[in-house]
């Protein structure tokens, strides 16, 4: 059992047999408990998709639907640690509810590019290319389960700081549970919350981690194309046919990256755009909750612990792009130093032809607007030193929680 869940957390032998989709293994696997990978035909398929519905109706329905209601109902409940807590996460929320949904409907771009990518395992000859995909896929499928015990790691310290000081973490609006009506009842409460907003999360786990495997995957292959590029007409046992064949090769496998990098680029402009949107918001209000109210060590660990989420829902995706570009400058500058010189007229033809195609780097857009870099991601973040400056200099936080905190207010 324990060789099933955590066998792709390892480098895999040499010797064993690795594919691309691979290295998407624990995305998908988190995909079909979430209802977004059916199974292909049957009876199954119609059941499953009743979970689809429920999990789609709780984390983007219920969920932000729930946390307005209670601001309506309920708003003068709340302290001001509680009032911030619950609105960063149904701030998140909406940007969740527009990656989801934008996600869930291509998920079948997704699946193009692993058929596509995966005509490239079987370049993987040499045992120095195989290394590199090894580890690739590896990383990749950890670097998924780190960002699942980060998100669900937010949600389990929010639960039991929020439940130990006897209060509902979340306070989503609940007619059936009053979590304030007694011990057992705050537990129950707590924990249908606990599942619904881990439901959200993980919705914007798939949002947020696709890019991150298959981003990898296309630098994998890069690198492994840099390398075959390296070695064109090193081998003096070869024809000069052969030699061509297999730059011929090279730049049909380069073009198949291309195509992929170009079926992600939609989905990936709209999903990082409303990522940058709302990232300042979020991680400004999780500032203002630590910096300016009363909190104990564990709520102020559930807060660090949001900020942490809310980071690496973007910054991963913007440094592997900004290195995605720097793989496409290696790939043509392996290509320049390559042994072409002494070729014949058709092989530096080919050669003329892909270091023109290898000079335009592999680069994306968010919104169509601004590039998906670290430094744009920098930019967007520092909106949230506005808002702390803001609050500070004009104590908005003192003259609206003011009677709140105090108790002057009765529930």
């Amino acid at each position: 059992m324990t060789k099933f869940f955590f066998k792709r957390l390892q480098s895999a032998p040499l010797d064993q047999e690795v594919s691309s989709l691979d290295a998407s293994d624990y995305y998908y696997r988190i995909a079909f408990f979430l209802g977004w990978n059916p199974p292909k035909e049957g009876l199954l398929r119609w059941i499953y998709s009743l979970w689809t519905l429920t999990t789609m109706w709780l984390g983007i329905v219920y969920l932000p639907l729930g946390l307005s209601l209670t601001y309506v109902k309920h708003f003068d409940r709340f302290t001001p640690t509680e009032f911030l807590t619950s609105l960063q996460v149904d701030i998140n929320c909406i940007g969740n509810v527009i990656k989801s949904c934008v996600t869930y409907s291509q998920m079948w771009r997704f699946r193009r590019m692993n058929e596509l990518i995966s005509s490239l395992d079987k370049r993987c000859v040499t045992p120095t290319q195989r290394r590199i995909f090894h580890k690739m896929v590896a990383r990749v499928n950890l670097i998924v389960i780190l960002f699942l015990s980060t998100y669900l790691g937010f949600c389990f310290l929010t639960l039991f700081t929020s439940v130990f000081d006897g209060k509902a973490p979340w306070q989503l609006y609940n007619p059936l549970v009053d979590w304030r009506n007694g011990h057992w009842q705050l537990w129950i409460a707590s924990v249908l919350e606990y599942c619904v907003v881990s439901i959200g999360t993980m919705q914007e786990l798939i949002s947020d981690t696709y890019a991150i495997v298959f981003i990898s995957l296309f630098r994998c292959h890069l690198a492994i194309l840099r390398d075959r590029i390296a070695n064109l007409r090193q081998d003096p046992e070869l024809s000069e046919m052969e030699h061509y064949e297999q730059l011929v090769a090279c730049i049909q496998d380069h073009r198949t990256i291309i195509q992929c990098s170009q079926i992600i680029q939609p989905i990936l402009s709209i999903t990082i755009f409303a990522q940058f949107m709302l990232v300042g918001i979020d991680l400004g209000l999780a500032s203002i909750s630590i910096l300016f109210f009363p909190n104990t060590i564990w709520t102020i660990m559930a807060n660090v612990s949001f900020i942490v989420a809310i980071c690496t829902e973007s910054f991963p995706c913007c440094m592997l792009c900004e290195h995605l570009i720097e793989d496409s400058v290696h790939v043509s500058n392996a290509l320049f130093h390559s042994n072409w010189i002494t070729a014949d007229r058709r092989y530096k033809s080919a050669v003329l032809y892909f270091l023109h195609r290898a000079q335009q780097p592999i680069q994306f857009t968010a919104g169509s607007i601004f590039p998906i870099s670290v430094q744009s991601n920098i930019a967007v973040a520092k909106f949230a030193f506005t808002i702390i400056t803001i609050v500070n200099q004009m104590n908005l936080g003192e003259k609206f929680f003011s009677d709140r905190s105090h108790g002057d207010i009765n529930p």
